[in-house]
């Protein structure tokens, strides 16, 4: 067995991405490649940084060469996600920036009454969303705390998958509570599919009520 001296050009190739040449893009791969299940990591770690073998790979975990194959091409599926690619071709900070970008273009043509907040807003907690118990607890198990964690999730739309015990109708007022604070639009990865009418979203609005207590929070966080 020979250490491979291409990665990760070889791996990029199977993607297939361009070549990276930044420390960022680097990150990127980093970042998207640590969404992957842990065999699945590993797998593409021998495959692509330790030059095993399908056969090789399949004794380590005791499965036949087919299956391993299986796995690497699951994995690969998964990579080449536009959510996930786009990591790796504009980089990781690059690719944040644009999260951001997004809410501010969004803010702007829809004349965000909040629009003086920023991008303080995306440093609020999830709790500005008003979420029923069960999204919200959902959420902050997985680690999501901020706007800002929960758009980076929500760049991919089977982000819901990754919440245990969430679902679809979890998911879906997440999106639609997003769509209402006007901070996304519809054309958001992750509110792509539980928002797809246009129509449907356009008549997303806050109550009067509902934008009150937004302002009042942001007062009390500030």
């Amino acid at each position: 067995m020979r250490k491979r001296t291409d990665y990760p050009l070889n791996l990029l190739r199977d993607i297939p991405v361009e070549q990276i040449l930044s420390d960022d893009q680097m990150k990127g791969l980093e970042y998207v490649l640590g969404q992957l299940t842990e065999r699945e990591q590993t797998v593409l770690e021998y495959r692509y940084i330790k030059g095993m073998s399908y056969s090789e790979i399949g004794a380590a975990f005791e499965l036949t060469g087919s299956r391993i194959q299986q796995i690497i091409n699951r994995a690969l599926r998964k990579l080449r996600h536009p959510a996930r690619t786009a990591y790796i071709r504009e980089g990781f900070a690059a690719h944040e920036a644009s999260i951001l970008e997004h809410v501010r273009m969004v803010m702007e043509k829809k004349e965000w009454r909040l629009l003086a907040a920023g991008d303080k807003i995306l440093d609020q907690d999830i709790e500005i969303l008003q979420l029923s118990i069960r999204p919200y607890n959902c959420l902050k198990r997985h680690g999501i705390d901020t706007l800002h964690e929960l758009l980076r999730m929500m760049l991919k739309e089977d982000w819901h998958k990754e919440c245990r015990n969430l679902g679809r109708k979890g998911a879906k007022e997440i999106a639609v509570n997003l769509l209402k604070l006007e901070i996304v639009d519809m054309e958001y990865p992750g509110c792509r599919p539980f928002v797809a009418v246009q129509h449907e979203a356009e008549k997303l609005c806050l109550t009067e009520q509902e934008w009150a207590w937004v302002l009042e929070y942001l007062k009390k966080t500030s």
